[in-house]
């Protein structure tokens, strides 16, 4: 990771990772226990397309260095040790990748 880039991560946010199918909540699956990584934040965006061609309007976007976050994945601003996503956590619809001229991807995740 490029220092002079990752100074301007200065936000903490929560990912919850989807787990899959779980037999005991077929409703809501079940998620890995939550991972805070650095990120530059902005609430809304612009108009997205997601993958299966709907529009949306972000409700949040987030600027990350690193690839762990999945579309229907839960995230949440700042540090939370909850196993569950709490009500607030919002759900991943679109990740965009850009490389940069030094090499590293950039990957901007759109909620909604």
């Amino acid at each position: 990771m490029s220092r002079v880039r990752a100074r301007f991560l200065r936000d903490d946010m929560t990912v919850w990772r989807h787990a899959g199918y779980d037999a005991n909540n077929p409703y809501g699956g079940s998620w890995q226990a939550p991972q805070v990584i650095k990120c530059r934040f902005m609430s809304s965006g612009d108009l997205q397309r997601d993958q299966e061609g709907g529009e949306f309007q972000p409700l949040s976007t987030y600027y990350i260095q690193s690839s762990i976050v999945k579309r229907g994945d839960r995230v949440l601003l700042g540090r939370n040790t909850d196993i569950q996503p709490p009500t607030e956590a919002e759900t991943v619809r679109k990740i965009a990748t850009c490389t940069p001229l030094r090499g590293s991807q950039d990957f901007t995740v759109y909620t909604g």
